[in-house]
């Protein structure tokens, strides 16, 4: 969608925190457009300005290579536009980007480029969020009310994020105030096709910026009763049609932020995040069923987290000194707390099958630091170092049936160095390298079998990346990117040691994953419009996979065990186009094309990505005070198991939304998702809601 361009002024302004509209492409639509939002929930520029420090990818004077060649940005006035009310929803706006669902798990994860959320790390701020066991985390439980943008770093995203962005990192950038007084508070109800409310959301913030401090709290809620199928859903014995069976949720987000800047040359942040959330699973709905003679097949569960809980505390400062250099350094600790309860059937009341369970806890936390120092060496060359550490912690248990708690530790550094050289006034290369260190450790792994403890020896782990980056400007409106970098991840403490109830065989010896990625891309703009190309080709090695092992080897057969066996190939071309043909109107689209391999086993299939995605969407004030906006989406069909037996079909969904503003503070809000009630799943027996009506209010005070 909207591509961040990145001038000399952007620059000035972006590091400031006082970013103007007009650096983008189409300015004028842009003006327009943000006029017709002077209301929408306090995210026009006035108050959803981006707080500088939770940046990672350093703008440079002039549009530096890595950032032109992999970033996109989408901002807070386009999730608004289209209500993309999460996470999830907000990523799936951006080109090469697909949303997955796991299905069992109810858990809302991405792909980029064919790189899994745990190849893709999630930042907030700069700080990295994710459960330490095993490196996901569930986008769909973070509500956007808080944020400014949202930044997505593809293949040759830059080092200085730190370890594991072996396909790339997003990066969630809060918003910073920039008036005395901000305050917004807004509601949004859902219906179905009957008018029966199915989730409410509520949303309201404080914000400002007096003297040398700034702060703001945002809180949000959002209740789901679940949805409704689609009319051509079939029922199965699982799921009779109609409101989903056993899709409640509910979540409450608060971020907080307090800021001091004493001078120009220094300011010191301490945010505060925390997300409480319950959901419980829907069941499998789909004909692919376990059976005697198909025991690959799916195995309806019964599944509810009666709570979901994450929680971020970090310090943030930067340094400014010399004129020339500045360092920028943070401190976080980030906690995840879940309790996982398995049942009979969908009563939720009973728990005497071998499959149930109650009490599956995690009480994760992660603890870390990281500095980056930026030293210009006159008009043509900066220097960037960083310096990552954290320290993951895992503790699992279960009350029935029991199992002791189980600690499990690993720490990661990571050190990287960055030279952007403008080389002429038209070519600039980016160089940078790092190095990844997880220290040999000894753990306590719980072993179903003798129920007893067993300690369990890790050899240090050790691993380089590098990469470079050209960029050629033909003149202000034309520029060409290439790059290529190799990246790696190290394995999680989940793909190390779990023992999946008795089903697996633990490899505490497991290597990392390593990557190759390279990237040409061209970028055209006029004075209303701006175009991208980029075609891309990532290699995949030691690929981390689920092997079958011998039947003796573990206490519940088949056994299974992770091991480095897969050699895979991504590649693809993503078209990106914006036009504003009307100072009122504002059209864009984007089509992707994404092939994977799996060249070491070619009958294993790659699952959970589109080949093809295509995205059409318009900006429209017909009238003053009036905004329609209207987005079409099409996803080609999809494997959800690796023998292609089960495929999630293709579909096109259609979302349109009328916006009134009577007065400048006032906005009212209707709309539709899923206008032509299509069935569709983003994996094989999963479905997802079929036409809603929403609702919205929004109030300036």
């Amino acid at each position: 969608m909207r591509i961040a361009w990145y001038t000399e002024d952007y620059h000035e302004e972006y590091r400031t925190g006082s970013r103007r509209r007009g650096a983008a492409p189409h300015a004028a639509v842009a003006a327009a457009i943000a006029a017709s939002c002077a209301a929408v929930n306090a995210q026009d520029s006035r108050a959803g300005q981006t707080f500088a420090l939770g940046t990672i990818e350093i703008i440079g004077q002039r549009e530096p290579a890595a950032v032109s060649a992999t970033t996109e940005i989408i901002e807070a006035a386009e999730l608004a536009a289209r209500h993309r009310d999460d996470l999830s929803e907000a990523l799936d706006l951006i080109s090469g980007v697909s949303v997955q669902n796991l299905g069992q798990r109810r858990e809302r994860l991405i792909s980029i480029r064919g790189f899994s959320s745990r190849q893709v790390p999630l930042y907030i701020d700069g700080v990295p969020v994710y459960v330490p066991y095993d490196g996901n985390v569930d986008l769909a439980r973070f509500g956007v009310d808080y944020v400014s943008e949202v930044v997505v770093s593809k293949g040759l995203a830059s080092l200085l994020y730190g370890p594991n962005t072996l396909g790339g990192a997003v990066n969630v950038v809060s918003r910073r105030p920039t008036q005395p007084l901000e305050t917004f508070a807004r509601y949004v109800v859902e219906l179905d096709d009957a008018l029966d409310g199915i989730e409410n959301r509520i949303a309201a913030s404080i914000a400002g910026n007096r003297d040398r401090w700034y702060g703001h709290l945002t809180v949000s809620h959002a209740d789901s009763e679940g949805y409704r199928l689609p009319d051509d859903f079939q029922p199965v014995a699982a799921e009779d049609g109609g409101r989903r069976e056993s899709a409640d949720s509910a979540d409450t987000v608060v971020s907080a932020k307090i800021g001091l800047v004493p001078n120009e040359h220094d300011e010191y942040v301490l945010s505060y995040y925390r997300q409480d959330g319950e959901k419980v699973d829907p069941p499998y709905a789909g004909s692919y069923l376990r059976s005697a003679t198909r025991p690959d097949g799916v195995q309806v569960r019964f599944w509810k987290w009666p709570y979901w809980d994450k929680e971020s505390l970090y310090f943030m400062a930067r340094n400014a000194f010399t004129g020339q250099g500045t360092l920028r350094w943070r401190l976080f600790y980030d906690s995840f707390r879940n309790s996982l309860e398995s049942y009979d059937d969908a009563t939720f009341t009973t728990q005497t099958r071998p499959y149930a369970f109650r009490g599956s806890r995690y009480d994760d936390y992660t603890y870390g630091a990281g500095a980056e120092l930026e030293w210009r060496w006159g008009e043509t060359q900066i220097t960037r170092v960083a310096a990552h550490f954290r320290q993951d912690v895992h503790r699992e248990a279960q009350t029935h049936p029991f199992s002791p708690e189980e600690r499990l530790e690993s720490a990661t550094f990571d050190v990287a160095i960055e030279h952007e050289w403008r080389v002429t006034d038209r070519l600039s290369l980016t160089p940078s390298y790092s190095h990844m260190t997880q220290p040999g450790e000894t753990v306590q792994v719980y072993d179903d079998a003798s129920q007893t403890f067993v300690p369990v020896s890790t050899n240090r782990a050790d691993a380089n990346n590098a990469q470079l980056v050209a960029t050629y400007r033909f003149d202000d409106a034309r520029s060409l990117v290439a790059g290529m970098s190799r990246k790696t991840r190290f394995p999680t403490l989940k793909e190390r040691f779990s023992g999946g109830l008795g089903s697996a065989v633990p490899n505490p010896g497991l290597g990392p994953e390593t990557a190759l990625h390279y990237e040409i891309g061209y970028r055209r703009r006029g004075g209303n419009w701006s175009a991208r190309i980029a075609l891309f080709q990532s290699d995949l090695n030691d690929a981390i996979e689920s092997i079958t092992i011998e039947p003796t080897a573990c206490s519940s057969p088949p056994c299974t065990q992770q091991r480095n066996v897969g050699e895979q190939r991504n590649r693809g071309i993503e078209l990106s186009v914006d036009y504003a043909p009307l100072s009122t109107l504002r059209l864009s689209g984007q089509a992707n094309w994404l092939d994977r391999d799996n060249r070491s086993n070619p009958d294993i299939r790659p699952t959970g990505t589109p080949e093809h995605k295509y995205l059409l969407a318009a900006d429209w004030e017909f009238f003053p005070r009036w905004r329609l906006s209207v987005d079409a989406q099409h996803e080609s069909e999809r494997f959800s198991n690796s023998r292609g037996t089960r495929v999630a079909s293709s579909f096109t969904l259609v979302n349109g939304f009328v916006r009134w503003t009577p007065v400048q503070r006032l906005g009212v809000e209707l709309g539709v998702r899923n206008l032509g009630d299509e069935l569709y799943a983003y994996e094989e027996g999963f479905y997802e809601a079929g036409r809603t009506w929403l609702g919205q209010i929004d109030y300036r005070f």
